[in-house]
Protein backbone atom coordinates (compact mmCIF):
# COMPACT_ATOMS: atom_id res chain seq x y z
CA UNK A 1 0.00 0.00 0.00
CA UNK A 2 1.24 3.31 -0.86
CA UNK A 3 1.68 5.95 1.69
CA UNK A 4 -1.59 7.97 1.47
CA UNK A 5 -3.64 4.92 1.95
CA UNK A 6 -2.42 3.30 4.66
CA UNK A 7 -2.09 7.30 6.51
CA UNK A 8 1.95 7.09 6.32
CA UNK A 9 1.63 4.03 8.82
CA UNK A 10 5.52 3.68 7.80
CA UNK A 11 6.51 7.12 9.23
CA UNK A 12 4.46 6.54 11.43
CA UNK A 13 6.51 3.87 13.60
CA UNK A 14 9.21 5.41 12.63
CA UNK A 15 8.50 8.32 14.46
CA UNK A 16 7.69 6.04 17.57
CA UNK A 17 11.72 4.53 16.87
CA UNK A 18 10.33 1.26 15.53
CA UNK A 19 12.68 -0.33 12.66
CA UNK A 20 10.11 -1.39 9.44
CA UNK A 21 11.25 -4.09 7.37
CA UNK A 22 8.97 -3.73 4.60
CA UNK A 23 9.20 -6.86 1.94
CA UNK A 24 6.21 -6.31 -0.35
CA UNK A 25 7.18 -4.25 -3.10
CA UNK A 26 8.79 -5.63 -6.71
CA UNK A 27 12.15 -3.94 -6.67
CA UNK A 28 12.81 -6.06 -2.97
CA UNK A 29 11.37 -9.18 -4.99
CA UNK A 30 13.35 -8.84 -8.17
CA UNK A 31 16.94 -8.09 -6.77
CA UNK A 32 16.70 -10.03 -3.68
CA UNK A 33 15.45 -13.25 -5.17
CA UNK A 34 15.24 -12.76 -8.70
CA UNK A 35 15.93 -16.40 -9.54
CA UNK A 36 13.21 -17.91 -7.15
CA UNK A 37 10.27 -18.42 -9.08
CA UNK A 38 7.83 -20.48 -6.56
CA UNK A 39 8.05 -18.93 -3.32
CA UNK A 40 5.18 -21.98 -2.07
CA UNK A 41 7.58 -24.55 -1.40
CA UNK A 42 8.90 -22.54 1.43
CA UNK A 43 5.99 -22.69 3.16
CA UNK A 44 4.48 -25.77 2.37
CA UNK A 45 3.76 -26.58 5.78
CA UNK A 46 0.94 -24.13 6.19
CA UNK A 47 -0.25 -24.21 2.92
CA UNK A 48 -1.34 -27.12 0.98
CA UNK A 49 -1.98 -24.82 -2.27
CA UNK A 50 -0.63 -21.63 -3.97
CA UNK A 51 -2.55 -19.21 -2.41
CA UNK A 52 -1.66 -16.18 -5.44
CA UNK A 53 1.96 -14.80 -5.45
CA UNK A 54 1.22 -11.89 -3.00
CA UNK A 55 -0.27 -13.75 -0.59
CA UNK A 56 2.16 -17.21 -0.33
CA UNK A 57 4.62 -14.28 -0.23
CA UNK A 58 3.21 -12.41 2.63
CA UNK A 59 2.88 -15.59 4.58
CA UNK A 60 6.76 -16.87 3.37
CA UNK A 61 8.15 -13.17 4.90
CA UNK A 62 5.74 -13.53 7.82
CA UNK A 63 7.74 -16.81 8.76
CA UNK A 64 10.87 -15.55 7.97
CA UNK A 65 10.36 -12.57 10.21
CA UNK A 66 9.50 -14.92 13.02
CA UNK A 67 12.33 -16.97 12.50
CA UNK A 68 14.54 -14.63 12.80
CA UNK A 69 13.06 -13.27 16.38
CA UNK A 70 11.37 -10.08 14.83
CA UNK A 71 9.69 -8.67 18.01
CA UNK A 72 6.15 -8.56 15.86
CA UNK A 73 4.36 -8.09 12.50
CA UNK A 74 2.12 -5.64 10.96
CA UNK A 75 -0.31 -7.26 8.20
CA UNK A 76 -2.16 -4.45 5.97
CA UNK A 77 -4.75 -5.16 3.84
CA UNK A 78 -7.42 -3.56 1.86
CA UNK A 79 -10.65 -4.08 2.99
CA UNK A 80 -12.15 -6.73 1.06
CA UNK A 81 -8.89 -8.12 -0.16
CA UNK A 82 -9.99 -12.22 -0.66
CA UNK A 83 -6.44 -13.13 -0.63
CA UNK A 84 -4.99 -11.27 2.25
CA UNK A 85 -8.60 -12.25 4.44
CA UNK A 86 -7.26 -16.00 3.40
CA UNK A 87 -3.55 -15.47 4.58
CA UNK A 88 -4.93 -14.35 7.77
CA UNK A 89 -5.14 -17.89 9.88
CA UNK A 90 -1.96 -18.76 8.79
CA UNK A 91 -0.30 -16.13 9.74
CA UNK A 92 -2.03 -16.64 13.45
CA UNK A 93 -0.91 -20.19 12.91
CA UNK A 94 2.68 -18.60 12.50
CA UNK A 95 2.15 -16.27 15.55
CA UNK A 96 1.41 -19.01 18.14
CA UNK A 97 4.33 -21.47 16.96
CA UNK A 98 6.76 -18.26 16.62
CA UNK A 99 5.74 -16.71 19.72
CA UNK A 100 5.34 -13.33 17.73
CA UNK A 101 2.24 -11.27 18.11
CA UNK A 102 0.62 -9.96 15.07
CA UNK A 103 -1.39 -6.64 14.32
CA UNK A 104 -3.82 -7.34 11.65
CA UNK A 105 -4.64 -3.79 9.89
CA UNK A 106 -7.34 -3.37 7.20
CA UNK A 107 -8.19 0.03 5.17
CA UNK A 108 -11.24 1.58 3.98
CA UNK A 109 -12.02 4.74 3.53
CA UNK A 110 -13.05 5.16 6.85
CA UNK A 111 -10.35 4.30 8.34
CA UNK A 112 -8.99 7.44 10.14
CA UNK A 113 -5.45 8.42 11.66
CA UNK A 114 -6.83 8.22 15.58
CA UNK A 115 -7.97 4.84 15.69
CA UNK A 116 -4.69 3.92 13.73
CA UNK A 117 -2.49 5.57 16.56
CA UNK A 118 -4.61 3.86 19.16
CA UNK A 119 -3.66 0.43 17.98
CA UNK A 120 -0.56 0.93 16.79
CA UNK A 121 0.68 2.18 20.26
CA UNK A 122 -0.88 -0.37 22.04
CA UNK A 123 1.05 -2.92 19.82
CA UNK A 124 3.89 -1.08 20.56
CA UNK A 125 3.24 -0.71 24.63
CA UNK A 126 2.20 -4.72 24.52
CA UNK A 127 5.73 -5.61 22.55
CA UNK A 128 7.80 -2.99 24.63
CA UNK A 129 5.99 -5.10 27.65
CA UNK A 130 6.86 -8.94 26.35
CA UNK A 131 10.59 -7.51 26.06
CA UNK A 132 11.22 -6.90 30.07
CA UNK A 133 9.25 -10.49 31.12
CA UNK A 134 10.91 -12.00 28.41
Amino acid sequence: MDDFSNLDLEQTLADMGVEVHRWMNLTNRNLHYPGEKNLHVRIQDYCTYEMGPTSTANIWYAKKCAEEGYDGIVHLKSAGCTPEIDVMPVLQRIGEEYKIPILYLTYDTQTGSAGLMTRLEAFYDMIEMRKKVN
